[in-house]
């Protein structure tokens, strides 16, 4: 049986009447709050029994001082006189317990009560939440802005997908939040001004439940679209970024911590936790970026290669759905292909890559089909026709071609500054596909590629 449990707490610091009212079940379930960490709360296990809790309030605490401060010192030793134990500390919200059945309260006055409570929200809790609100609500507005201006970018992303309704989640919570403690402020000294109490700030725990779940959900379907598609490397990409971001906190709070012992001033404590968040950002996720880039884990395996006049060259190539060998009917002696599955669980992209060797002659194939879901698939063909500029060639333009040879419903080809290039642009019932062969191609090849790929 284990003696000690984590639990993930969805409670606020400012809703002290909650904290208090919730550690009190706790105990009386044989729980005892143990500490309070950056996400979890640590309760060992105990004899079941009535404790009363209570919570103070003092603005000049942080985790960055080397010990603590006069007043926390002051405040315990009241408390101890009193009957009551301190257990722990939550930024500015001080945790005492005591045992006895009618306690001294710890706040006599609702006045100062109030006071505590809003100078200490003021020092953290409404700047850091303010902060996080502006920031949200300018990447939602410049995720919406992209969404009218340029709707494809985000549609044809899962990472766009999965921020976009995350930032709107962050806004909504922290507006929620903020509201809710404006709301309760002007009841509470509405209600001191009167001679009364602290107006009870309600229970709005399930803000932070629903967005947890929400999270949880969301994030496990953006894993799931990669998983789907047969690509594990985005997929262990993010949850190996995530597990770097929650120890890179774990091991800050450690040095932190590490260096209060060590009775660090608050100025070199802060500098040196900010110098280690640089190196540890650097290290790590720099660590785990070069190794999904040498690894190919945005990119499907492409098993063992060799050496060749100082390139890479696949000792057992992957298959692809149409190869240069395809449509020239050669063998090859060295020969080195990739495929690339990008988009979202929107639109498909599949890019196909292949390089042939034969003595010093070289051929290129590159081909990409892109699968959109029927609604968006008008948006994806606008899309690709749209004209462009180039600072090189100039202007980039599509012409249409006969689609016959092709076997498509309709075909284009490319002109960069004027002229026409062998880029080619297919269109199917409920595909693109754009090809780019490094030759001119036969009707026989155009009849071949048509084939192959409207239904890759």
């Amino acid at each position: 049986m284990r003696d000690t449990k984590y639990r993930l707490e969805t409670l606020y610091l400012y809703g002290y009447k909650r904290v208090e009212e919730h550690l009190s079940a706790m105990a009386a379930r044989g729980w005892r709050l143990e500490s309070v960490g950056a996400w979890l709360w640590k309760y060992r296990r105990a004899e079941p029994a009535k404790v009363h809790y209570a919570v103070a309030y003092i603005q000049n605490v942080s985790q960055f001082n080397p010990g603590p401060t006069e007043q926390q010192q002051t405040l315990e030793e009241l408390c101890a006189a009193a009957g009551w134990k301190k257990v722990a500390d939550w930024f500015q919200m001080q945790i005492y317990c005591s045992e006895a059945e009618n306690p001294v309260p710890l706040e006599t006055e609702e006045a100062l009560r109030l006071e505590a409570v809003h100078r200490s929200m003021k020092r953290n809790f409404l700047p850091a939440n303010i902060l996080c609100l502006l920031f949200s609500l300018v990447m939602l507005g410049l995720f919406v802005r992209t969404l009218i201006v340029d709707p494809l970018h985000i549609l044809e992303s899962n990472t766009g997908l999965l921020i976009g309704p995350l930032w709107l989640l962050l806004a909504v919570v922290l507006l929620i939040t903020l509201a809710h403690y404006g709301l309760w402020y002007r009841r509470s000294a509405k209600s001191v001004a009167q001679g009364g109490p602290c107006a009870d700030p309600g229970d709005i725990r399930w803000v932070n439940r629903v967005s947890y779940a929400f999270l949880i959900l969301w994030t496990a379907l953006y894993l799931l679209t990669y998983l789907v598609h047969g690509l594990p490397g985005p997929a262990v990409y993010f949850a190996l970024h995530m597990l770097i971001i929650c120890l890179m906190i774990l091991l800050l709070r450690k040095i932190t911590a590490l260096l209060r012992r060590m009775k660090a001033s608050f100025g070199l404590n802060l500098a040196l936790t900010l110098l280690a968040d640089v190196v540890l950002a650097v290290v790590l996720v720099g660590g785990l970026n070069i190794a999904a880039i040498k690894g190919g884990w945005f990119s499907r395996e492409t098993g063992e290669t060799y050496l060749y006049l100082e390139e890479t060259w696949d000792t057992s190539p992957m298959d692809l759905p149409l190869t240069v060998s395809d449509l020239t009917g050669e063998a090859y002696s060295h020969t080195r292909r990739y495929e690339y599955d990008r988009g979202s669980i929107l639109v498909s992209r599949r890019s196909c890559r292949e390089t042939v060797r034969e003595g010093e002659e070289r051929s290129h194939l590159n081909y990409e089909i892109t699968i959109p879901l029927r609604w968006l698939y008008p948006l994806v063909l606008e899309d690709a026709l749209a004209p462009g500029e180039s600072e090189v060639f100039g202007e980039i333009a599509w012409e249409a071609v006969p689609a016959a040879p092709w076997g498509a419903e309709a075909a284009y080809r490319k002109r960069l500054g004027g002229e026409a290039v062998d880029d080619w642009l297919l269109v199917f019932p409920d595909r693109l596909v754009s090809v780019s062969p490094d030759r001119e191609l036969t009707p026989e090849q155009m009849a071949l590629v048509g084939e192959r790929l409207k239904t890759a």
